[in-house]
């Protein structure tokens, strides 16, 4: 895909927390399809099964939702699987 100029320019002003930020958020929503996919469900399904609109789970899935733990938690039990793992040292 050939890359617009001013998208590009924009991004050499974003800060490397905002792209960390939005590379996690990326990797959440990555996972979610993953098992959605496995499971031979759509973003309806998850929907049905969180009680939401359709239409919100697709503006999660776009990558720019900021997930919340309780968000999170809700999507595994639904998902009947794990999204994130967390490292303990």
């Amino acid at each position: 895909m050939k890359r617009s100029r001013i998208i590009e320019a924009r991004r050499q002003h974003v800060s490397d927390e905002v792209r960390r930020q939005v590379d996690i958020s990326f990797l959440i929503v990555g996972r979610i399809h993953e098992i959605l996919e496995r499971k031979g469900f759509k973003q309806k399904d998850l929907a049905e099964r969180l009680g939401k609109k359709e239409s919100e789970v697709s503006k999660w899935m776009r990558g720019t939702h900021n997930f919340t733990i309780e968000t999170l938690s809700s999507i595994e039990a639904a998902l009947g699987e794990p999204i994130l793992e967390v490292a303990h040292t």
